[in-house]
C-alpha cells in the first residue's frame, strides 16, 4: 500500500499501511528534508513516529510539530516536501 499524504485547510492527514495519522496544520513547526538517513533522532522514542518502509533506497522528510517528530521514509521526498509546504 502507498502512503498518501494530503494536506487542506486545517490539518495534514498522513495514510500508510494501517495507519492514519491527522496533525493540525497550526502544530507544524517545520518541515525539512534529512539527508542523513543513518542519523537516529535526539529524542525519547516517545517523541518520535517513524512512518514508511526503510527497505532499499529511501529519503526521510522530518516532520516536526509541536509535540512529536515525525520520520517519514519515502522514495520521493520532494514530493512530501512539495505537500507538507503547501
Amino acid at each position: 500500500m502507498a502512503m498518501r499524504i494530503t494536506k487542506n485547510d486545517k490539518e495534514v492527514n498522513i495514510k500508510w499501511r494501517v495507519a492514519d495519522i491527522t496533525i493540525p496544520n497550526e502544530d507544524i513547526i517545520s518541515v525539512k528534508e534529512d539527508t542523513n538517513i543513518y542519523a537516529a533522532s535526539n529524542e525519547g522514542d516517545d517523541k518520535v513516529v517513524r512512518i514508511g518502509s526503510t527497505f532499499g533506497k529511501t529519503n526521510r522528510v522530518l516532520l516536526e510539530t509541536k509535540d512529536k517528530n515525525y520520520i517519514i521514509y519515502t522514495h520521493n521526498d520532494k514530493k512530501v516536501i512539495n505537500e507538507l509546504s503547501k
